[in-house]
């Protein structure tokens, strides 16, 4: 059987989101089968904390892969330098810190946790596309030669820029009711991307996982 793999937009902190759609696709996903995440996970939502830990049990239980997102970047930063608080907490950190403090009591990483922001990775290759959490500089040939920060901050110098990728770049980052006036996939068929940010950080909207190669959409609220 072909493999494929399910992949996941921005999470956001919405544990029961995450949930729901594990709880869609468990029944679906084989042995060979990979479920990929995009990154967010954090911030803006509630659930920061109990995200994580549902993530890394989930890592136990099937072939996972997990993007970094600029979140997860700007929260790293913080804990580890402590040099943008101000920053990060305008981007929604504020849910994070008092999630890990109603948890643990005080703020602090369980190990496991940074082991788990340690193990990002900024983008997962294979024959057909490309998942990145935000997107790629169209100027940039050789992927390897992208810069980090593009991948997990650029917005419409990816989206916008008129070429056609030979891959297909799946991406998150930017939510999905700027591209296209909906909570739906951003499907753009000219440039060959997809994004998969269905805005989960707000309520009303919801969490998307797309699988791929047969782009069967899995949603939940």
């Amino acid at each position: 059987m072909e493999k494929r793999y399910y992949i996941i937009g921005d999470i956001h902190g919405r544990l029961s989101k995450i949930e729901k759609i594990i709880s869609q696709i468990s029944s679906y996903i084989e042995a060979d089968d990979s479920i990929i995440f995009l990154g967010d996970y954090i911030d803006r939502g509630p659930a920061s904390f109990e995200v994580i830990e549902f993530l890394i049990e989930l890592s136990v239980k099937y072939k996972t892969v997990f993007l970094t997102g600029n979140h997860e970047n700007m929260f790293i930063r913080f804990v580890t330098k402590g040099d943008n608080y101000n920053n990060y907490i305008y981007n929604g950190g504020g849910y994070t810190i008092k999630s890990y403090i109603k948890n643990l009591g005080k703020f602090t990483l369980p190990e496991s946790h940074m082991v788990f922001f340690n193990g990002l990775l900024f983008y997962y290759e294979t024959d057909d596309f490309i998942a990145v959490h935000a997107g790629l500089n169209p100027g940039i040939d050789k992927l390897d030669e992208q810069k980090k920060y593009d991948m997990i901050w650029i917005r419409e110098a990816f989206y916008d820029h008129p070429r056609k990728w030979d891959k297909t770049i799946i991406f998150g980052h930017t939510p999905t009711p700027y591209l296209n006036n909906s909570g739906s996939v951003y499907f753009d068929e000219t440039r060959n991307i997809i994004g998969l940010d269905t805005n989960a950080m707000s309520e009303g909207y919801p969490l998307t996982c797309m699988r791929w190669p047969d782009k069967k959409i899995y949603k939940a609220y």
